[in-house]
């Protein structure tokens, strides 16, 4: 059997976790900042078409999902605290990149900045597990929760402060459009100075030692586990839904003549179902079962998918509660999956099963973000609605296959 250090004191549990938090609000800050405006900023660079528009946001996620793995590599070698560092100065380098391209009307140098800031963000989105490390697996969905939560923050944030950072960046003698990436690299440098200095002890100091006499576990064979198929398939289809719809719902709005006013509430509505109850569902998810929130989690999503099919671009309610649903699905199966992922993870493998897991979901929603216009000009936004209720059924596909083991797992 692994041995088992002592975890944190609650003080120190608490401090943690409290740096982690502020690691997260300020990377997501910065990243809502710069997806805000990264499509204006490339529609300048265009003269003004838009056709390559949502390239730079689809090539940062692109470099999540492959900066994830190296990512995940560096942290399991040196530690929570040297990998999430390394990732914010990465996606500082990106940002400030993007930033220098944008003041030289540079497009290629663009993409590449975003590339660049996505993979050093990857760091941000592992920094959820770190929270698990330090916490006793009967309360782990909560801990990632308080995680997931500050991205409420950066949703807030971020949009508000892009009239101001513009100006901070024309005072700099920078296009006005520069602002926002140099304000994410200053939050991401932030970010980093506060992980090293804080982050002490390193959450992975307290994950189990691995018993030196016992058979050492792979990914592979961690991979043939019902818990981690559940978790990885309910990760996936819950990203891929999302970002679907999500991505084409301004389209579709202001296809119908609506403003950008209408677009901003259901975003607002949306982002709001994303974030602002993960405590919530953290709780739930360790009160109720990880496993029973995913299936809520999924419910959701098909309830908001079929919503959404029936909504017009100009259909104001219908939109927003359908894109609020949408949200709150997503984060019911994020952290209840994220915690169902690493409950039974066997040390030698549990940051590189997260890793290859995120990678996975990002790559799928990078895919899905790069195909959600096609589908939609090859049929309509109620169809690209459908669609996504139907994936739904892959992960109830799954639940069913395993719910012998996992209600055994789970008594």
């Amino acid at each position: 059997m692994p041995e088992t250090p002592q975890l944190p004191s609650p003080p120190v549990r608490r401090r943690l976790l409290t740096v982690l938090f502020a690691n997260s609000a300020l990377s997501r800050t910065g990243l809502i900042a710069v997806l805000s405006v990264a499509a204006l900023a490339a529609e300048d660079m265009l003269s003004g078409s838009a056709t390559l528009g949502g390239l730079p946001a689809a090539t940062a996620t692109v470099g999540i999902a492959i900066g994830t793995p190296p990512i995940a590599w560096l942290m399991a070698r040196s530690g929570r605290r040297i990998g999430l560092a390394v990732g914010m100065l990465i996606s500082a380098a990106g940002a400030a990149a993007a930033a220098a391209a944008v003041n030289a009307g540079s497009f290629p140098l663009f993409v590449i900045g975003m590339f660049v800031f996505g993979a050093g963000i990857s760091a941000e989105r592992l920094s959820r597990y770190a929270a698990a490390d330090i916490t006793p697996v009967s309360r782990q969905a909560f801990a990632i929760s308080l995680v997931v939560w500050a991205g409420t923050i950066g949703s807030v944030v971020g949009p508000s402060v892009l009239a101001p950072a513009k100006r901070f960046g024309e005072r700099l003698g920078l296009e006005g459009l520069a602002g926002p990436f140099v304000l994410a690299a200053g939050f991401a440098v932030i970010a980093a100075v506060v992980t090293v200095r804080w982050l002490r002890p390193d959450p992975l100091s307290f994950v189990p030692i691995r018993d030196s006499a016992a058979p050492r576990a792979t990914v592979s064979s961690q991979l043939a586990s019902p818990k981690v198929r559940t978790a990885v398939v309910a990760l996936i289809v819950g990203q891929v839904v999302m970002v679907m719809i999500m991505t084409m719902t301004p389209v579709h709005i202001r296809r119908a003549g609506e403003d950008l006013g209408i677009v901003g509430l259901v975003i607002a509505a949306h982002t709001l179902g994303m974030f602002a109850f993960s405590p919530l569902t953290g709780f739930l998810s360790d009160r109720l079962g990880r496993v029973a929130v995913i299936v809520a989690g999924q419910a959701t999503l098909l309830a908001s998918a079929i919503m959404a099919s029936f909504a017009g671009g100009d259909d104001r309610l219908l939109l927003v509660a359908s894109l609020y649903l949408l949200g709150l699905g997503w984060n019911l199966g994020f952290v209840a999956a994220s915690a169902l992922l690493t409950e039974d993870a066997p040390p030698e493998t549990r940051v590189s099963l997260q890793g290859l897991a995120d990678a996975t979901v990002w790559t799928s929603a990078a895919m899905a973000s790069l195909s959600s216009g096609a589908l939609l000009e090859a049929g309509s936004y109620s169809l690209l609605a459908l669609i996504g209720a139907g994936l739904v059924a892959i992960p109830v596909a799954v639940l069913l296959r395993y719910r012998t083991a996992l209600v055994a797992a789970s008594a």
